[in-house]
């Protein structure tokens, strides 16, 4: 018999190998490869292969090569403890669960598979791959040293408990759950991977091109996650999240290096305590958030979320325009602080925008709504409409030259309210009217008569508010 003992304290019943006192499965590699070289390999894949078509789902302390387990399907759970493992591949299992605890593995990859729950906790894992994998509870990574983590078009098909929603609790089933994790270089959801490809094809399995599914959880949760540190890895994008649907969670996390949401939909994101020190990317992002995350998450935003390098919000979308508000304010102020004044008065316009819907988004009623209303329409029209709130100083010269040179004469010239010196009124003495009338400067050579007394007046205040908005709009871009 096999001399290694479990922890619950039986012995291995199989039969060792010549020349050891351990199986094949539990064999160390340097020892199988002394007393069986080449073959080491094989016997080991087709020893556990074998246990594995019996009905054990259950390795504890066994070394293997690379594996892969095909077309499996069983009521059990496949467990792995205190195990070292080259390469474990899943292709098109359907099992419970998978569980991976105290263990060593190169690369774990599940393919086309639908399980119910996958661990991994206490390991050391170099590479975690999750492709085309259909879950019905949650997968959970914790506490563990894990360098690469991708997961590709999976997605939680599960029902869920309407029990555990009924007494306000989070639902814990369809989530996916990296925590406690260290010396990660990246993790990526739905990101290019060709070395899976590859990976796939010396293992037997010809992936077919198919298009890219969107990642659906009820929650992607990092938590208390340390990133490698190592300097070549400061500039490179370590978190990627593109096409997911679903919550989305950063608690306790430090990237280092720069982070990136791209083309996903998200339900209550949080960001807790949270440090991206290169940029943060939010790309055609579509954000829905509920009255309570409105009322509690959304305003400690700017407070928990920090970012040393840029943020950019592109062709993103919000449920309020409250949530806009408060991420462009986080883009306005991280490109303020490192100096670029022309990209922070774009997100600054958008802001304001966004500022101003909100007001307008209230449950006031009757006439405290009404002026509401009739505040934000003189906000438009003398703050946005002119100068799009003070980062656009040819506006204010554009509105004017058109208004001075074809909007006032022409009224003039339709409602003939302007005598001067000539006894026929031309074009060219409407337009001479109209500069010196906007520019107050008065020659007297020209007066308004009848109904062109009250344009003349509109049009002396639209000159001098409009050369006001201009200098200060021009004072404050080019003399900050």
């Amino acid at each position: 018999m096999c001399e290694y003992v479990y922890e619950n304290g039986q012995r291995c019943r199989l039969k060792p190998v010549e020349g050891s006192k351990y199986c094949p499965l539990h064999i160390p590699y340097d020892e199988a490869e002394r007393l069986l070289g080449d073959d080491a390999k094989r016997v080991k894949e087709e020893a556990f292969l074998r246990r594995l078509k019996q009905g054990h789902t259950y390795f504890e302390g066994v070394y293997l090569y690379d594996v892969k387990i095909s077309e499996l399907q069983t009521e059990k759970p496949l467990v792995f403890k205190n195990s070292t493992i080259r390469t474990m591949l899943f292709d098109f299992v359907n099992v419970p669960g998978i569980t991976f605890y105290n263990s060593q593995v190169g690369r774990i990859v599940l393919f086309g598979s639908e399980i119910g729950t996958l661990l991994v906790q206490g390991s050391r894992v170099f590479g975690l791959n999750l492709l085309r994998v259909a879950f019905s509870n949650s997968v959970y990574v914790r506490d563990s040293s894990v360098r690469y983590v991708m997961i590709n078009s999976t997605e939680y098909v599960g029902t869920g408990e309407k029990g555990e929603e009924e007494y306000g609790e989070k639902k814990a089933l369809g989530r996916i759950e990296l925590n406690g994790l260290k010396d990660v270089r990246r993790i990526g959801i739905n990101v290019r991977y060709p070395l899976m490809r590859r990976i796939l094809e010396e293992h037997g399995i010809k992936p077919v091109a198919s298009s890219e599914r969107s990642v659906k959880v009820t929650a992607l949760v990092l938590r208390d996650i340390e990133f490698d540190q190592s300097a070549r890895f400061k500039r490179q994008v370590r978190l990627s999240v593109r096409r997911l649907h679903g919550g989305l969670v950063l608690e306790n996390l430090n990237v280092f290096g720069h982070a990136e949401v791209l083309a996903s939909w998200l339900r209550n994101p949080e960001f807790v305590h949270t440090r991206v020190m290169g940029n943060l990317i939010f790309r055609r992002v579509s954000f829905h958030g509920d009255f309570a995350w409105n009322s509690t998450v959304l305003p400690n935003i700017p407070v928990e979320l920090s970012v040393e390098g840029f943020v950019d919000v592109e062709n993103c979308r919000f449920s309020s325009p409250r949530a806009a508000e408060i991420f462009y304010r986080l883009a306005r102020i991280s490109w303020e602080r490192n100096g670029d004044f022309e990209r922070a008065d774009e997100y600054y316009y958008l802001e304001m925008v966004s500022k101003r819907n909100s007001r307008l988004g209230g449950r006031r009623k009757g006439l405290k709504r009404f002026f509401l209303k009739l505040e934000a329409l003189f906000e438009w029209l003398f703050a946005d409409l002119t100068c799009k709130y003070g980062t656009d100083w040819k506006r204010p010269i554009l509105i004017w030259l058109a208004a001075v040179n074809v909007f006032f004469p022409l009224l003039y010239l339709l409602t003939e309210s302007v005598e001067g010196l000539s006894s026929s009124m031309g074009v060219l003495d409407y337009e001479y009217f109209s500069i010196v009338t906007a520019t107050t400067l008065g020659y007297g050579d020209y007066h308004p008569v009848g109904v062109g007394r009250a344009i003349a007046s509109v049009e002396a205040l639209f000159g001098m508010f409009m050369w006001a908005v201009f200098l200060t709009v021009f004072a404050r871009k080019y003399m900050r």
